[in-house]
């Protein structure tokens, strides 16, 4: 017997406690050990006390499920020897149907391959009458063609025989008159051909004869207009030296102005830079004597005004020292000492301020 469990595994019948019933009554049972047990967590025997208990449900738990796993492993074994026999069965009998069954298999494998042959056979023959059919310029799905009675395909194949050779002795007749009318037409254009070669060789010899006068009547113009350049070029010549004489006087007279002209600025250039100096110094001076006016105005001015705020400044001064001179009351707390000392720390801070703006005034 576990001591450790709340249950006794000998006095368990794997049946019944593996059934919704028995199982249900086993959790029931240990439920009410569990529930009658009182915990005291006030004294360390109680403590484990307690602990004790949530062991022994945990080894209950280990037992219960050790005694399942024992019954699985058992139907395992057996499971899998009747899963190795029931593959024997299995593969025996079907082996067995297979031979049975073989004369049934080769015969229906016959009559399989006969049907073939005769639906291939039955195929080639639709396929020759679509074949036929086409070569006398009748196209039929074959489909169409299979379904017609060997009557049926005779009649349609004879009326479109009749039909397409009627066809090719027309077509035979429109190519023998198309080649006749081809050697017309072949004639007709070689005699055209021949008219406008002549023709052609005419208007050549007519366009030699017209440019041989043209290249005589542009010799006769050339020459003459060579002449007229020649005679232009002589006057252009003279004109052009006359010009670059009067330019050339021009240019000299001009270039005395210019010389004239640079001496008479230069003079005043030197004259108005001597008066813009006597200018420029006069203005520095009054400008040094003015600003020099201005600063003693400023000094005297400001001395003044600091005159005048010497007595406020002092009072300011004086406001804030007292400040800084401000009793301290005298406490005991601690908290209020912090309060105090923080206190003083900003009154210091106030009247150090207040005295360097004072200064400043």
């Amino acid at each position: 017997m576990d001591n450790n469990a709340l249950i006794v595994a000998e006095k368990l019948d794997v049946t019944v406690v593996f059934s919704d019933k028995g199982m249900a009554k086993l959790l029931d049972e240990i439920k009410t050990k569990v529930i009658s047990h009182i915990p005291n967590t006030e004294t360390e025997q109680g403590r484990k006390d307690i602990i004790s208990l949530a062991y022994k449900i945990t080894r209950s738990k280990t037992l219960i499920d050790d005694l399942g796993k024992g019954v699985v492993s058992d139907w395992k074994k057996k499971a899998k020897l009747i899963d190795e026999h029931r593959k024997t069965a299995r593969d025996f009998l079907d082996d067995l149907k297979n031979i049975a069954r073989q004369p049934l298999t080769d015969w229906e494998a016959e009559q399989s391959r006969i049907k073939e042959e005769e639906a291939a056979a039955e195929k080639e023959k639709i396929q020759t009458r679509v074949n036929e059919l086409f070569k006398v310029d009748v196209v039929l799905p074959f489909m169409d063609v299979a379904l017609m009675t060997y009557d049926e395909y005779m009649d349609k194949l004879n009326d479109a025989t009749g039909k397409y050779v009627e066809k090719q002795i027309q077509l035979e007749e429109e190519r023998k008159a198309k080649e006749i009318e081809t050697v017309r037409l072949a004639t007709e254009r070689a005699e055209i051909e021949k008219i406008r070669a002549e023709q052609a060789a005419m208007a050549r010899e007519q366009a030699k004869r017209e440019e041989a006068l043209k290249e005589q009547e542009r010799a006769i113009d050339d020459a003459k207009r060579k002449e007229i350049e020649r005679q232009k070029q002589i006057a252009w010549q003279e004109r052009e030296s006359e010009r670059l004489r009067i330019l050339a006087e021009a240019e000299a007279a001009e270039k005395i102005a210019m010389a004239i002209e640079d001496a008479r600025i230069a003079a005043e250039e030197a004259e108005n830079a001597r008066l813009l100096k006597e200018v420029v110094e006069k203005k520095r001076v009054e400008r040094e004597a003015r600003e020099k006016k201005e600063k003693e105005e400023a000094d005297l001015a400001e001395k003044a005004r600091a005159e005048s705020l010497r007595p406020d400044r002092e009072k300011i001064i004086a406001w804030a020292k007292s400040i800084r001179a401000f009793p301290i009351p005298a406490v005991s707390n601690e908290k209020a000492q912090e309060i105090v000392a923080n206190g003083l720390g900003k009154f210091m801070t106030i009247a150090d301020s207040i005295i360097k703006r004072a200064k400043e005034l």
